[in-house]
């Protein structure tokens, strides 16, 4: 083999890059698409399977703690396999999930779809990580994660209206079972050319070939050894992150993705057009907020936008806390795209700190390990025990009142508010956290 002259790598890099963007932002879109579809999908569901609150509630805990617990282990498996055959495994089981969910006759074989579609979108985020932190250059991450985040997220733009549109044309189930064909597709392409490290294709470092000059930090110096998961495990830092997390994801998640169709249908009366007219503005704003991310980060560093980040989702979750079932039109569009926006902003960044603290050789382990503990303690219990509120307030008689989802949303303030305290707490006491970390993550004989 000739060898290439550093041009020729560096020609060749960027090509093979992305390439490789393409297919991870396009398989994250179904991370994105999967999870809000109940929202557009709940009323024809529940009327089709004859399903109650309770059920509907289950429907949801059941797909967003499979997707929870599964973040660790998933990351792990990725970690271990590499993204290539990660991404393509979980691609293809995005596929069969698809299917299943689309012949259910029954709440069972509903629940199993939803379980697979779980599984398989819970490594994506993970998956394009890894390949971006390989295939990028360090001083590109940021805003190159948050147009990753954000590009996906347009897969929550399509799991609204277009949705809506694809499901008066054809129904629920056809709709599904396209999207899961087009899930197996994207699989055999993601085998033909994602690749694991640019050494595979006889390429340097991405800050090498392009000369960039960046400060190495401790994380980052190990970052090809295997750091102990103890180690990881034992970071304050990444569980801060994870309290941050679950106040703004469970919130925004069990509202915005889960609850708001049933809401607007039951306390404003309005039909599915209504409703998505509503919602895609949810979507729009997780588009917005991941697009934001990276610049934001850029210009005021991942402490501060998270602290504004929290502190303003909060501001903006009191708007429908105070007014209930009064709010117009405009005024629920306004504050589902915020809703939306504020949410990804947060997460987005977390995940880029977290890839300033944590070796690459852990990444995927110590994402799954944060995104586990959002969703699991929050989107997860919130979900379900929004569906017990509002059907012991309720006691089962549709449509549900105004009272049962009141509750539901002051309750939720709550989670916001530890959210709001730890971003604080992050802010003001990491540096000296993050110096300690990083001396304990040491390698065996080191």
């Amino acid at each position: 083999m000739v060898d290439l002259t550093k041009q020729q790598m560096l020609s060749k890099l960027k090509r093979l890059q992305w390439s490789m963007y393409v297919i991870c932002v396009l398989a994250y879109m179904l991370t994105l698409f999967h999870r809000i579809t109940p929202t557009i999908m709940g009323p024809d569901l529940m009327q089709d399977l004859q399903l109650s609150a309770v059920s509907f509630g289950f429907m949801g805990l059941a797909y967003t703690w499979v997707y929870a617990f599964a973040q660790a282990p998933i990351g792990t498996m990725l970690d271990s396999l590499g993204p290539r055959k990660g991404i393509t495994s979980i691609l293809v089981l995005a596929a069969v999930g698809g299917v299943v969910f689309s012949i259910a006759e029954s709440f069972t074989v509903l629940v199993i779809g939803r379980v697979l579609l779980a599984l398989a979108v819970s490594g994506f985020l993970i998956g394009g990580a890894k390949i971006l932190s390989v295939w990028f250059t360090t001083k590109q991450y940021p805003v190159l994660w948050g147009l990753f985040m954000g590009l996906g997220a347009l897969g929550s733009v399509f799991g609204t209206s277009p949705l809506r549109s694809m499901m008066g044309a054809y129904g629920w189930r056809s709709s599904m079972l396209g999207i899961g064909i087009l899930s197996l597709v994207l699989a055999i392409i993601a085998y033909m050319i994602l690749r694991d490290k640019p050494g595979e294709k006889g390429l340097l470092t991405p800050d090498v070939l392009a000369g960039e000059v960046v400060e190495v930090k401790v994380a980052n110096q190990i970052s090809e050894e295997k750091v102990p998961l103890k180690a990881v495990l034992s970071m304050p830092i990444l569980w801060l992150i994870g309290l941050l997390s679950l106040g703004v994801n469970s919130s925004s998640q069990t509202f915005g993705s889960m609850w708001e169709g049933i809401y607007l249908a039951s306390v404003y009366g309005f039909d599915k057009a209504v409703i998505g007219d509503i919602v895609v503005w949810f979507a729009w704003g997780l588009v917005v907020g991941c697009f934001a991310s990276g610049v934001i980060v850029r210009k005021i560093g991942c402490k501060n936008t998270m602290l504004a980040g929290t502190v303003t989702f909060l501001i903006n979750w009191l708007f429908i806390a105070l007014q209930p079932g009064s709010m117009s039109i405009i005024g629920l569009q306004v504050f589902n795209f915020f809703l939306g926006a504020l949410q990804m902003i947060t997460i987005s960044t977390t995940f880029i700190f977290i890839r300033e603290v944590i070796p690459t050789s852990r990444l995927g382990t110590a994402m799954g390990i944060v995104n586990s503990f959002a969703w699991v303690l929050g989107a997860g219990v919130f979900q379900q025990l929004w569906g017990f509120i509002i059907n012991s307030i309720s006691k089962g008689v549709q449509p549900y009142p105004l009272e049962a989802f009141q509750t539901a949303l002051w309750i939720q303030m709550i989670m916001i508010i530890v959210g709001v305290l730890c971003a604080f707490y992050i802010l003001k006491t990491s540096s000296g956290s993050q110096n300690a970390n990083k001396e304990n993550l040491t390698l065996p004989g080191k």
